[in-house]
This record gives structure tokens, sequence and C-alpha cells, in this order.
């Protein structure tokens, strides 16, 4: 009987050792997939015919001249941005279709209204948020550039006054034309038969000279900020073919790219009348990027918040991002009360009006308002060249989503500061927010591999997200085309080059650790499977209680404190945030999951096994694994703490000092 006990134990163990390889291994053909299509599409597109394309960089278009001079006329531009050549020359030759990725603050704008004003007939803007628009027509017709908008609370008289300008009879008359640019937000495309009549009209006379898609990674279901009027968005080049487009956007992997391209109906590049992609690096050397351990009370983060802002930026405006519309309120009192009243605040959210958004705005641009309390409703486009910090208070969902909005800091070229307050519970909290999007969670575990990365460059992380992680655009370089860059003027970007001036890059490296967790791994699985055994859930938080052994009479769990395969209670060296962290970084490596509770009011994510698990056995003390993960070890004489006994299991090395960097400074202050 014995015998037979370890015969099936054993084949068990290789049962689940395969099934583990199994997994393994499909991971690592999935993987190979993307890379070989990345791999044919660099193949395909340096293959295509490119050379009867004249060089855009080159200045001496017959339009070029002018270029400068409506550019110095009303923006007072003398010399452009990197890019902006080739990109409006490009347009200006009508060949083909562009894509445009510039970074925040890049002079995306520019890039369609200087051409737009140059063509004789008017260009179609389609951008997502009223208030961005209203921005945009605003700042042009400040510079006496004729523009306008329509959306759903213009006047009747506005909108027959703009839908009479865009006949061409109306701009035969030897009058100045009502606009050169029209802003519509893209419900406009999608819900009013009359408009779309009006600009198959304006299509048929020839005077719609441009379809210009603003924030276009908004198409994509694939994307971190999916808006489905803009998936609608494909009718246009079914109902106005000829008339070139041009898709503008801050972030965009590549596979989102490809997605936005194929909605919109812009041939992909490697044809020979493809589209035109032109992106810029990401890298802002101006922004200083920050991630704070977030306090566990809403008073001490305020007031940690308050005072920061009074030492650094008294006088200086800012942005502090919250998760809902119910917090900028909370926040903005409690932050003016907290500074004495010496900061004053607005805030800015969807469900204010239209006025009150704009007078806000208005306020905070003037410097009547020093920081804007918002959630995300505030941000495409803002331009507010002044802002010295953008603080989020809690995490964003995506690493799209917080590079875009950290953006909107230093857009005059001066330093700024873009600052991150995480605490591990944070994600499990979105994690309910974002179950229903399309790749979601992957997006959600990227922002916290972000927020609990102590080592790797800040510049750094982002640059492989974006070009390599993602599969975006590093594979599209210019040499592949003998440095022709009128195809995909593509620049070159520098992973391995380090800021300098992230709190990464500057921080102690003796304050970090590696510490082996393969036995709160072990732990956490054990946990998981005896509560499936007794058909009970439990969320992040309960977990971590039943993890620090309280509560386990209650729940018939008292046999775990005496397995020594296993620690429970968990080690006290870790914190209540080292073990909140510990748990999102095993949901990343798919060793935990979530399993989500839907509720006619809420959504409740509870803590799971996840595919990764299968290796652990039960009552099993040989598996052989190596999970590790950075801590932050801060102690009163800067060194390492001693290392606590652990139970079973001893790794050879369980804790390694970090040696590399330089600059040693404390980092996790603001200061």
């Amino acid at each position: 009987m014995l015998q037979l006990e370890h015969q099936l134990s054993a084949v068990d163990k290789e049962i689940n050792a395969i099934g583990q390889q199994i997994y393994n291994l499909k991971e690592k053909r999935q993987k190979l997939y993307v890379e070989r299509q990345l791999l044919k599409d660099r193949l395909d597109i340096a293959n295509q015919e490119t050379s009867f394309l004249p060089d855009y960089t080159n200045e001496d278009f017959p339009w070029s001249q002018r270029l400068y001079e409506r550019a110095k006329q009303h923006w007072n531009i003398t010399s452009f941005r990197e890019l902006q050549v080739p990109i409006m020359n490009a347009a200006l030759d009508r060949k083909r279709d562009v894509f445009v990725v510039l970074p925040t603050g890049g002079g995306k704008s520019l890039c369609y209204q200087l051409p737009a004003i140059l063509e004789s007939g008017f260009t179609l803007v389609i951008s997502p948020l009223v208030s961005l628009i209203k921005d945009q027509t605003f700042h042009l017709n400040d510079a006496n550039i004729p523009a306008a908008y329509l959306t759903a609370s213009s006047s009747k008289e506005q909108v027959a006054l703009v839908q009479a300008s865009m006949s061409k009879s109306s701009r035969s008359r030897g009058h100045d034309p009502h606009f050169k640019l029209l802003y519509v937000t893209p419900e406009k495309i999608a819900n009013s038969k009359r408009f779309m009549a009006k600009l198959s009209q304006a299509y048929d006379s020839g005077i719609l000279d441009r379809i210009v898609i603003d924030e276009a990674h908004c198409c994509s279901q694939q994307g971190h900020d999916f808006r489905p009027d803009y998936k609608k968005l494909n009718v246009l080049r079914t109902v106005f073919p000829e008339t070139p487009i041009m898709a503008l956007t801050a972030t965009c992997p590549w596979n989102v790219m490809k997605d936005v391209m194929h909605i919109l109906g812009m041939k992909e590049p490697q044809y020979y009348d493809g589209t035109l992609i032109y992106s810029a690096p990401l890298y802002r050397p101006n922004l200083v990027y920050k991630v704070i351990p977030k306090p566990e009370s809403q008073e001490e983060q305020i007031q940690h918040m308050a005072d920061w802002i009074i030492k650094n930026y008294p006088t200086s405006s800012g942005i502090i991002y919250c998760l809902t519309k119910k917090e900028t309120s909370t926040i903005a009192l409690a932050l003016n009360r907290q500074s004495g009243g010496r900061i004053y605040c607005g805030i800015y959210h969807a469900d204010m009006s239209d006025e009150e958004k704009e007078e806000t705005h208005q306020k905070w641009r003037r410097n009547q308002i020093q920081v804007i309390i918002a959630t995300i409703a505030f941000g495409m486009g803002i331009n507010h060249l002044q802002t010295r910090f953008v603080i989020h208070h809690t995490l964003s969902k995506s690493v799209e989503g917080y590079y875009q909005e950290s953006g909107r800091a230093g857009r005059d070229g001066e330093k700024a500061e873009c600052i991150l307050y995480y605490r591990g519970q944070d994600a499990a909290r979105l994690s309910t927010m974002v179950v229903t999007e399309v790749q979601g969670r992957d997006n959600l575990n990227a922002i916290v591999r972000y927020a609990q990365e102590y080592t790797t460059c800040r510049k750094i992380f982002f640059e492989k997200y974006f070009f390599l992680e993602s599969g975006n655009l590093q594979f599209l370089q210019q040499d592949d085309n003998n440095g022709d860059s009128s195809t995909l003027l593509v620049n070159q970007t520098t992973p391995d080059t380090p800021c300098g001036i992230c709190d990464n890059c500057v921080r102690d490296r003796s304050t970090v650790v590696v510490d082996d967790i393969s036995i709160e791994t072990l732990t956490l699985v054990t946990i998981l499977r005896s509560l499936q055994q007794l058909n009970e859930r439990v969320t992040l938080i309960k977990l971590i209680s039943i993890w620090k052994a309280k509560g386990l009479k209650a729940l018939h769990l008292e046999h775990l404190k005496q397995n020594n395969n296993i620690r429970v209670p968990v080690d006290r060296k870790y914190s209540i945030a080292d073990l909140e962290n510990i748990i999102n970084y095993l949901i990343g490596e798919n060793y935990l999951a979530d399993d989500y509770h839907f509720t006619a009011y809420s959504t409740i994510a509870y803590i799971v096994e996840g595919p990764r698990s299968s290796q652990f056995i039960m009552d099993d003390d040989t598996f052989d694994l190596d999970i590790t993960m950075e801590f932050i070890r801060e102690t009163k004489d800067g060194q390492e703490p001693a290392n606590k006994k652990r139970r079973k299991i001893e790794p050879s090395t369980s804790r390694k000092q970090v040696n590399e960097g330089n600059n040693p400074s404390n980092a996790i202050d603001l200061d």
C-alpha cells in the first residue's frame, strides 16, 4: 500500500512538472509568434517601394517658404522641431496618409494646423473632448486663424453658420472663409446624418482638404482609452476615399497602431502607397519621474503633498490626478485646509457642465487657481506650458495612460516633476474597474511593474515598454531605408542609457535588496487551496490577514501553522505594503490570479491560484524554484537588515545586495 502511494505521488509530480513545461512552452511560443510578426512587418516595410517619394526633410518644396512665413505670422515660430518639417511636407504632398506619434508637448497640432492654412479648403479635425476642442479653437482664433467647432451644445445659429461655410459657393464670394479648421467630436460623425451630408457636399466640391484624427489610439479596443464612437470613424474612408487622413497620438504600441490603421482604412506602410509613419523618442529630459510609497491614511498623504508643494512649488501650477469624481472634491478641500489656505485648488471631472469646466480651465491658465484636482477627463490636449508638477494620487490604469497624463508637465522645456503615490491595494481596487476592458488586466500589471520597480531607470522602463515589450516601432529604423527619411522616419531609442535624474537613478542602491520569495509563494498557494476545499473566497485584504495567522480558527485553518513546508504567520520583516506588493507581483507572474464576482452594486476581486501554481504540490518540499523580488530596506545606519531565519527552505542566497549604479542618495523622499 505504501509503495503504491509513493508511486502515485511520483506520477502526480511528473504530471505536474509536464503541465508546467507545457505552460512555459505555450508562453514561449506566443512570444515567438509576436516576434515573428514584428520581423515580418520589418521585412515588408524594408522592401516597400519608396524610391519615387521625395525626401520630405528637404525645404525646397513650393510651399516651404510659406510654411515659415505663416508660422512666424501666426505663432511667432522661427524654427521647427524635429519631424515637423517632414510631417508637414508629407501632408501637403497629399500622396499618402500619415500616422504621427509624438510625445505630449511634442508639437503634434502644428503638423496639421499650419498645412491647413496653406490649402484652399478646410481641414476636418476629430477630437474626443469638448474641452480640448474649445481650447484648440480658442488658441487658433487668438492667432488670427479662422477656426470653428460643432458640438452637442452648439446653438442653431452657430450650426447654420458653420454648415453654410462648408459649401464651395460661400467660399467663392470673395470673403474670407469662416474657418480653415473645423473641430468636431466623433459623435458628430457617428450620429449626425445632416452633418455628414454637408461633408459630402464639401468633398464633392473639392474643399475637404484633410481629415485629422486626434488621439487616434481611442479607435482601438487594444488601446488604453478606447471610445466606441471612434470605431465608427471607419465610415470616413468609405465616404471620402480621396481625402488624406492624418492620425495623431502621443503613445501607440505597434499592435494598437496596426488596429487603428485598419479601422480608419489607412493602408499598411509596407505598400507602395501605404501610410507614412513618423515617430519621435518618448524621452523628455526635463521630466523627473518618482514613485512614492503611499501613506496608509488619506490625511497623511494629503499633508505630504501639501508640504511638498509649498516647499518646492509654492506659486507654480500643477495637476493632481484622482481615480474618482468624489475624490476630486475631497482632496481639493483637504489640500486647501491642510496647507492653511496657501494652495488654492479647483476641481475638474466629467459630471461638470461645459461652462464649469471651461471656467476652471481658464482660471488655472491665468494662475487664479494653482492646482487642478482632476480625473482623467482633464487631460488630452490641455496646454499650460508652465505646469511644474503632475501628481497621481492613485495608480493609473495603464502605462500608456500614466505616460500621457504625466506628460502634461513641463511643456515649456523647463524642469518639472511627475510623482506617483503607490500602494499595492490600489491595484486591487483598479482591477475591478478594468475587468471588462480588452487587455485591462495586462495593462494594469504593466503599471504595477513600473510602480514596484526600484532599480530600472524610469526612462528605460518607458522605452522598453513602448518600443520593445509592446512591439512598437523600435524595429523600424532609418537604416533599413538607407537613411531615406521620406519613408518611415522613426528615431532610434536608447533603451540602455539611463536618464540620471529619476528616483531609481539617484537611489542609494544599498537600500534595495532582492529576496527569494519562493516559500512565500508556496504559502499563498497552500492557503488558497485550503480555502478552495472549504468553499471560501478571499480578497487581497483577507488573504493578507490569514497570511499573518489572523482568524485561522474561525476558518478552520489552524493546521497551516503546523505545516513546516510553508510559513504562517509570514515573516515579520515584511510590512503590510510589502505583502500587498508580493501578491501583486505574483498575479503579474501568473502564480496567482483574480476571480471576479459581480453584484448589482459592485465588482469584487477575489484572489485565486494562477496558471503557474500547478507546479506546487502539497506536502512536497523538494520543489526547485527561484522566485525573486525587489524590496526597499532602509535602516538607520544605512546597512542591510540582518537576515532572519527561514523555515524548511533556505536558498543559498536568499537576499543579495543590488550594487549597480552610482549617485547614492535617498530618492524615496519627494525632497
